[in-house]
């Protein structure tokens, strides 16, 4: 009986550092949010119009077969957000 009890409590205080680690982490956690939802923020509206005059010239002369060529095009915006200014 008495072997039952020693192991419980040692289970129960490993619990409660387990339970006190995960609360410290939960307010760290909670100033990291606070800090960031707290931060000044500036939201650009941005578009990307393309014009695509991409044109494709095949020679082929007295070849067979098919020729499959992509359909699909990506265009990709890109900018520093460093250099952006606020005016």
């Amino acid at each position: 009986m008495v072997l039952v009890v020693a192991v419980l409590s040692v289970a129960v205080n490993g619990q409660k550092k387990h339970i006190s680690t995960l609360k410290m982490q939960v307010k760290e956690q909670s100033a990291v949010i606070d800090s960031l939802l707290s931060r000044r923020m500036t939201v650009f509206d941005v578009q990307l119009n393309v014009t695509d005059k991409s044109t494709n010239k095949i020679n082929g002369k007295f070849n067979k077969g098919d020729i499959v060529m992509p359909q699909q095009k990506i265009y990709e915006l890109k900018f520093d957000s460093v250099s952006w200014g606020i005016k």
